[in-house]
């Protein structure tokens, strides 16, 4: 090989290298300008309108039914959410095109486009409808998909666990929400920091001793910053998580990995637990709450199965409150 054709060669693989790091910087670039597009003032401020309009209006079907309404206030709300969605469609194009950084993208894009196509996609299929343009938000679609798809696979390498405290650190008991059909549930030790156990998360119930609705205490807990829990957990996947979250009534569903001590986690596990929602905290109720003895009896199984995850729950919670015998029943939901 004469000099010539060597150094055609080395400039070559220069200019190539030079391109590569061009476009590598161009599709940082633009994905931080979509940041910076999604966190302006105008987008934030149309983003608190639409989410107003949508707390004013939690119908399913309100949305579809904006489209056909001819008042001007309703058609310019629809409008406001078309151009909020036009943002997503004018993503997505880059997206398909390669203009934006995937690693950069998932990172800081994923929530957000999952929960607004999850949000308006009855909007959307409305619109699709009423014009006949099946394409109208396409790409969008096929965005949210991709997306969705990237989290399940990044999820799998890791577990998702959940700590129990109460009547979740009972097989039978988490065997009545997620109903498996080898009915096993493997429990491991763990300790939660920074949070207490109590009695002081109030639910309605009907009591059919009393045969009508009172205000019943359940086991919660509370953020404290000298605080330790001893519990239990169990690993579950992303449908039976959701059904536990259907389950666990006046609580919200928190991640506490950073808090959780235990020898079972990896260091791509996740670790969840129910708190109770603070508007149903004892503290905001006025009226006589009971304890349930049905539920104390649920806890008692404990002792024979985990006797020292049952003296920790009985030394660090206890209750004022009178205990009301016979079954109950929780507030059924929609």
């Amino acid at each position: 090989m004469d000099t010539d054709t060597l150094g055609i060669i080395v400039s070559l693989i220069g200019a190539v290298f030079v391109a590569r790091q061009t476009y590598a910087h161009f599709i940082r670039n633009r994905a931080f300008a979509y940041i910076e597009r999604f966190n302006n003032k105008d987008f934030m401020e149309l983003r608190i309108a639409i989410e107003q309009w949508i707390v004013d209006n939690p119908d399913p079907t309100s949305l579809s039914a904006l489209l056909k309404s001819k008042k001007s206030e309703d058609i310019s709300m629809s409008v406001q959410i078309r151009t909020y969605l036009n943002l997503f469609q004018e993503l997505a194009v880059a997206f398909e095109k390669g203009m934006v950084d995937k690693h950069i993208f998932y990172r800081n894009f994923d929530f957000l486009i999952v929960s607004n196509w999850e949000r308006f996609a009855d909007f959307i299929y409305t619109v699709r409808a009423l014009t006949g343009d099946f394409t109208i938000y396409k790409r969008f679609e096929l965005m949210s998909m991709e997306v969705k798809a990237a989290k399940k696979a990044e999820n799998n390498t890791g577990k998702i666990y959940v700590f129990g405290y109460g009547s979740l650190m009972l097989e039978e008991s988490i065997h009545k929400t997620l109903q498996r059909q080898e009915a096993k549930y493997p429990l491991f030790d763990a300790t939660l920091q920074g949070y207490a156990r109590g009695w002081d998360i109030v639910i309605d119930i009907f009591s059919d001793a009393l045969q009508h609705h009172v205000k019943a205490l359940f086991l919660n807990l509370r953020k404290d910053s000298d605080g330790l829990v001893n519990g239990m957990l169990f690993s579950v996947t992303f449908e039976e998580l959701n059904r536990l979250k259907e389950r666990e009534v006046n609580y919200d569903c928190i991640e506490v990995t950073p808090y959780i001590s235990s020898s079972i986690l990896a260091p791509s596990d996740a670790v969840v637990t129910f708190v109770g929602q603070n508007e149903h905290l004892l503290d905001h109720c006025s009226e006589p709450c009971y304890v349930m003895q049905r539920y104390l009896n649920v806890l008692e199984r404990i002792q024979p199965l985990h006797p020292r995850q049952y003296e920790y729950m009985k030394q660090s919670a206890s209750f004022n409150a009178e205990v009301l015998e016979g079954t109950y029943s929780f507030p059924s939901k929609g």
